[in-house]
């Protein structure tokens, strides 16, 4: 009975990875220490010795300008306005008077007051009007100082300290400077963010409440290196790093964060103070690999 042409080539599939399989583990049982050795140490790499500097990472987020102080001031009685002393937009004391009222029955006119220095955002009313218990006569702002507000993430609030340095591009182009005031100890239950305030002189008056801003805070130094995006790598696990030498001349992979990215490189942490960076012959290389060093001090052109 004639076989059937499947059943020949599965057969011969078979042989083939019996034979491989054997040869194979000949193979392997053929190398000795001495040659294992001698692989391990056939790469030649060059290596920069790299002295960290103290460096801030710039965090950047999105965020807005808010007015340090703005309240909508309320009537505690009904009324008729009888007097309106300001006018829309001029700038008030504490304690001035913004709205007088005539209560029927009632000998002394209630008055409603500025709460604190600042401008008369808008007058709700005019004289004449009914000004209902809990009714508002005005918005009053104080813009100075201006604040900056910005969701920072997680994963990164714990890096920005009050007192830090920041800076803000408004929509207009503007470039404003600032520092961290305040730091939110509860993050938003929706987004998992936290809000941090940053002060900005505003005596000018320049910035407006409720503008979009492009923010960049200054976060806790750490020790950072420049060096070439060419000799960047990933490991197994997809995250990004460089390859160093140890004491041992051992190849390792060291996980990196970038910091800055400027015209002549990358200032990247995650590393220690001292490092010999492997700056030429990464690419044929493997950790745990020992490798012969040549050794340089400041980058090669």
């Amino acid at each position: 009975m004639k076989v059937k042409q499947t059943y020949k080539t599965a057969a011969i599939t078979a042989i083939f990875l019996i034979v491989w399989m054997v040869s194979g583990s000949l193979v392997e049982e053929k190398v000795s220490p001495k040659s294992e050795s001698s692989l391990a140490t056939l790469s030649s790499v060059t290596v920069l010795n790299s002295k960290a500097i103290m460096k801030s990472k710039t965090i950047r987020a999105s965020g807005f300008t808010e007015a340090d102080k703005f309240i909508q001031v309320r009537a505690e009685l009904g009324g008729r306005v009888i007097e309106t002393p300001f006018k829309q937009g001029d700038y008030v004391q504490e304690g001035d008077l913004l709205c007088q009222l005539y209560v029927a029955g009632r000998e002394a006119y209630p008055k409603i007051k500025a709460p604190f220095t600042g401008y008369l955002e808008s007058l709700n009313v005019d004289k004449g009007d009914y000004l209902n218990t809990g009714g508002i006569c005005g918005s009053l702002i104080d813009s100075n100082p201006m604040l900056l507000v910005a969701d920072i993430a997680e994963k990164e609030i714990a890096d920005i300290e009050v007192g830090a340095n920041a800076m803000a591009r408004l929509i207009s182009g503007n470039e404003i400077l600032g520092k961290v005031s305040f730091i939110a100890t509860s993050a938003d239950k929706n987004t998992r963010t936290f809000r941090v305030e940053i002060q900005v002189d505003n005596k000018e008056r320049k910035i407006r409440d409720g503008v979009s801003a492009e923010i960049f805070i200054e976060s806790k130094k750490v020790f950072s290196h420049k060096i070439s995006p060419a000799i960047l790598a990933l490991n197994d696990q997809g995250k990004l790093g460089i390859r160093t030498v140890n004491v041992n001349n051992a190849v390792e992979f060291r996980v990196i964060e970038i910091l800055e990215d400027t015209t002549d490189g990358l200032w990247v942490s995650g590393l220690e103070e001292n490092e010999r960076i492997i700056t030429l012959g990464q690419e044929y290389v493997f950790q745990g690999q020992t490798v012969n060093v040549k050794e340089v001090n400041l980058p090669e052109a």
